[in-house]
């Protein structure tokens, strides 16, 4: 701390003192709001539990656990217990008159911090010696500056957001300090697709000797080139499937959706679109020896066609080339490892960010003008699996992972999101690397994948070697599986088999949907979590063998904060009647836990398993 200027006197030994007293008392107040903090959590936990219709939603009562409880079990708790022996549990009115109570309290204590406050500042003010923002180090300055930026790195829409960037802009205009120091925060994630320019973009940012210090992601767009688009005939088809999806989109909004266009501007724009349709599809089916099926303008919109087509070509090589050469892999790779805080990597084939500039539909905009720069445009996962198109390999994935580790960078999280696996053998690594990819593994707490695609039992073994070597490492803390598919249900991966007997004591939080698992490969596994968890979420699981009353008392012996089974596959769930498997693992009106959830959490002591329940015949009419 600077020294106090000369005309400023120092604190008396009795200034002193009374400043002690004062601070001393604040931290007792501020202790005593924290104890009354809890104290009201306790009570609507509890009300929340005993008297289900009185109050709040599920989140809020999860809520109300974690700060009154620390995350233990409520019912285990000396609160419990006491609230019990005193009988406010008895009635919704005793916990109403309790909560009056606290509040009370909590007015009184915020009354006197108040004052204590109040008086400190007055006492404090003649030996502060003026300060301003610029006096504060950069380290504080950041911190205040992420603040302003307001960003949840947990969120998982953290990259969509905007305004904490325009507020960060701003702060930049401020001065040159504020400039250098918010700098940092101005680029949070950088895409990168497969072209030069994109590369380049990476590149820059991440030698810039200030942005790159503040950049926590990198996301790969797995939007490519297709093969399909060798000639021009189904160059211009596709595109004409597209522009009337569009179209027909815009025909069937409602009138809220298209509230601030003007009635006769959509009609205009529809009737726009659907000539540019009807003269696509006129051109890609024209024969080019005969003039008689072509009318005026025609061939200057398949001359310029052609142009675009040959463009396309080009740019399909550029691509090919920068992965079969390894050349996109190797800068991916060496831009991550050069900026400290970039350890997230996310692989996406249908991109939001890149596909709001994809609109062709645009009131008073000219569709042919939208379309001629859509065609120069990569395709998505998506829209190659949806159109019959040939598909993306997904090799790129492996390289570009396993290309951080070769710059020496150790990854922390990994999001996997596809709407096909296009050929998953590609996404297998090659024998000589496996061992190498997986040292790679070792700092990775985040792993999530997700694939729209419906697998079959070739796609389901690709699959499950790559999450194998992926998930080869003991200090994982999150894991999500989102397997679901579309139309009839195939092959699914086996988690068991993907997970084997490696320890996970530090995997804490686990979400997995359309998956399968043996029982006993379910009962090893949650043998290796750690004793307390934060969340364990199944849904469209199936048990491949064993049963569902058995992987519930398996379930009920791992204490967990969050607990959540639905739609389960397999077992008795196969055989059971609509109005059973409803009752024990649906949810009731409320929203509230099933059955089934209620017994894997202890919420109710003594609650029998509801499946062997249904087995002894022990339930009742009502």
């Amino acid at each position: 701390m600077a020294p106090l200027p000369p005309t400023e006197k120092a604190p008396t030994a009795g200034d002193c003192e009374v400043f002690e007293t004062a601070y001393d008392g604040l931290r007792t107040a501020n202790e005593q709001l924290q104890d009354v903090g809890r104290e009201t959590c306790r009570l609507m936990a509890a009300k929340m539990m005993r008297f289900p219709n009185q109050s709040g939603s599920l989140y809020r009562l999860q809520q109300y656990e974690r700060e009154g409880f620390g995350g233990r079990d409520p019912f285990k708790s000396e609160w419990w217990k006491w609230a019990t022996r005193n009988g406010l549990l008895e009635s919704v009115d005793n916990l109403d008159r309790e909560l009056e109570k606290v509040n009370a309290s909590e007015t009184k204590f915020e009354g006197i911090r108040n004052a204590l406050r109040c008086c400190i500042n007055k006492l404090s003010r003649p030996y502060l010696r003026s300060l301003n923002i610029l006096d504060l180090p950069d380290k504080i300055l950041l911190k205040i500056f992420e603040l302003a930026e307001d960003l949840d790195f947990d969120s998982p829409f953290l990259y969509y957001r905007d305004a904490g960037r325009k507020d960060i802009e701003n702060i930049r205009l401020v001065c040159r300090r504020f400039c250098n120091v918010s700098s940092q925060l101005l680029v949070r994630l950088v895409r990168v697709s497969f072209n030069e320019p994109s590369l380049a973009r990476l590149e820059e940012i991440s030698r810039h000797p200030t942005i790159a210090k503040g950049v926590r992601a990198v996301r790969v767009v797995l939007h490519f080139h297709n093969f399909s688009f060798t000639d021009l005939d189904s160059f211009i088809s596709y595109h004409a499937d597209v522009v009337e999806d569009q179209v027909n989109i815009s025909d069937r909004a409602t009138p809220w959706e298209l509230s601030n266009i003007p009635k006769q501007t959509v009609s205009e724009m529809i009737a726009n679109g659907r000539a540019v349709v009807s003269t696509l599809r006129r051109l890609a089916s024209a024969d080019l020896d005969d003039d008689g099926g072509y009318v005026e303008d025609d061939k200057n919109h398949r001359a310029r066609l052609d142009g675009i087509h040959r463009e396309y070509l080009i740019l399909l090589e550029k691509q090919e080339s920068l992965i079969k050469s390894g050349k996109f892999s190797r800068v991916v790779g060496s831009a991550i490892a050069r900026m400290p805080g970039a350890r997230r990597l996310d692989f996406g084939d249908a991109d939001f960010g890149y596909l709001k500039e994809q609109r062709l539909m645009i009131p008073g905009g000219d569709v042919w003008g939208a379309l001629y720069r859509l065609m120069l445009q990569p395709i998505t996962g998506y829209h190659a699996k949806t159109h019959g198109l040939e598909l993306p390999n997904y090799e790129c994935i492996v390289n570009v992972i396993d290309a951080v580790r070769s710059a020496g960078a150790l990854l922390n999280s990994i999001d996997i999101k596809l709407s096909t696996l296009g050929y998953p053998r590609g996404l297998v690594p090659a024998p000589d690397i496996r061992r190498e990819f997986s040292s790679g593994m070792q700092q990775l707490k985040e792993f999530v994948c997700e694939c729209e695609d419906r697998l079959n039992e070739q796609d389901a073994g690709d699959l499950s070697e790559f999450l194998s070597a992926c998930l080869d490492t003991p200090s994982l803390q999150k894991l999500s599986l989102d397997m679901r598919g579309s139309g009839v249900e195939r092959t699914r991966i086996d988690v068991g088999q993907i997970m084997g007997s490696k320890s996970r004591h530090k995997l804490t939080d686990i979400f997995l949907r359309h998956v399968a698992m043996d029982l006993s490969k379910l009962v090893l596994f949650l043998e290796r979590l750690p004793q307390s968890m934060s969340c364990i979420h199944q849904e469209d699981v199936r048990l491949l063998s064993g049963t569902w009353k058995e992987a519930l008392d398996a379930l009920q012996k791992k204490r967990s904060h969050i607990i959540l089974l639905s739609l389960p596959q397999g077992a008795e769930c196969d055989n059971m009647s609509p109005k059973d498997y409803k009752r024990i693992f649906g949810k009731d009106t409320y929203g509230y836990r099933s059955e089934a959830e209620i017994y894997i959490t202890s919420r109710i002591p003594l609650q029998p398993n509801p499946v062997q329940a249904l087995e002894d015949g022990l339930y009742t009419a009502n």
